[in-house]
């Protein structure tokens, strides 16, 4: 899978951009802020629906404008002359993806046709950040691969909302129990479902990750990702019963899937507390690539891995070694952006296949 043309309308700082790529590798130079990076990012939406860095839509329109288009070119790796024409619009408030001129009955049914892949600087927030980044790493990570888990995600996370608002307007007063449980009920399939393809696929990872880390780090350091849910010990509706109270204390719902962790850990201690600057680093990029590695593993498909400005942020060795990996996993496109074509190029110069370079802006 990869795109052979891309064209971006009112897309964030791009007025109207047209880009001609090959299967192999795509290099985006040009100085900071020129939009090198939203090519990146517009790729993304056309794979997931959504930004990767925000979930506001009306964000990502030019400055003045009222709407944005991305339109694509998918081609097949085995048949490079059957292509599918992708049309995402964002006009009005509302959002719509078309596959070669019709409309999805509804835009979950796309995800899952193009798999992309992102690293860029910002993904150590992964590990510095709050469980909420970690448990959608998870989620697009799954969602990528499993439609049910998809399905399931938003029917939980609906039902979440709407026990949430049962909890708030019975505030100071008490609850119809029979009531709370009819919207418990709503939500265990779900949040059973969520907890079993999220334990599944995550000792299915563990191994290629370990693997790809001591390849880019060159180390044999022990690291390990844990996921921790209380569902590993009590059934959801148990759940559900042991925290009642708190929930309603709290007028919200405070224990399921929803609070589930990913623990990443470097020498049996906690990464975000003991890991160096490079070690995090390492650790996010193999994280990274062993979810492209997944999804090749399970699809019997080549992901697009989109490589934001990474040249930037890590030293010359680990960056080396991620092109040698690249190289060795049997990459299919790849989009690099950067400052400093000579960068790039010294980096791809001891690499086979084809490289293609445009400048942007």
């Amino acid at each position: 899978m990869h795109i052979s043309k891309l064209q971006l309308f009112n897309f964030k700082n791009h007025e109207s951009l047209n880009l001609e790529l090959i299967p192999g590798v795509n290099i985006l130079t040009g100085n900071n802020g020129v939009g090198k990076t939203n090519c990146l990012d517009a790729v993304h939406c056309l794979s997931n629906g959504k930004s990767y860095f925000t979930s506001l839509d009306s964000q990502l329109i030019k400055h003045g404008q009222d709407f944005f288009t991305i339109k694509a070119a998918v081609g097949n790796a085995i048949d490079t002359q059957d292509t599918t024409e992708i049309l995402l619009q964002f006009d009005k408030g509302k959002k719509t993806i078309k596959k070669n001129g019709k409309n999805y009955p509804r835009l979950s049914d796309h995800i899952g046709f193009i798999q992309t892949v992102m690293i860029t600087p910002y993904d150590i927030e992964l590990v510095l950040g709050n469980s909420d980044e970690r448990r959608r790493f998870m989620d697009l990570l799954i969602s990528q691969l499993n439609t049910e888990y998809l399905h399931h995600l938003m029917v939980y996370r609906k039902a979440v909302e709407q026990r949430n608002s049962l909890l708030k307007a019975w505030s100071g007063r008490n609850m119809d129990d029979d009531l709370l449980e009819s919207f418990d009920q709503k939500l265990i399939p779900s949040a059973t479902l969520i907890h079993q393809i999220r334990y599944s696929i995550t000792q299915e990872i563990i191994p290629i990750f370990k693997r790809i880390y001591a390849a880019l780090a060159s180390t044999d350091e022990l690291v390990e990702i844990n996921y921790s849910s209380p569902l590993h010990e009590n059934a959801m509706q148990d759940l559900l019963k042991l925290n009642r109270s708190n929930d309603l204390f709290a007028e919200r719902t405070t224990a399921g899937p929803h609070k589930d962790d990913w623990v990443f850990e470097l020498q049996g201690n906690p990464l975000r507390k003991f890991g160096s600057q490079g070690q995090i680093k390492s650790f996010v990029i193999a994280l990274k690539i062993a979810q492209y590695r997944f999804f090749q593993e399970k699809l019997g498909k080549t992901p697009i891995l989109l490589l934001d400005d990474i040249f930037e942020k890590i030293d010359e060795s680990r960056a080396q070694r991620l092109m040698e990996l690249v190289e060795s996993e049997g990459f299919g496109q790849i989009l690099i952006t950067d400052t400093h074509p000579e960068r790039v190029e010294k980096h791809l110069s001891q690499l086979n296949g084809e490289h293609n370079h445009r400048s942007v802006g």
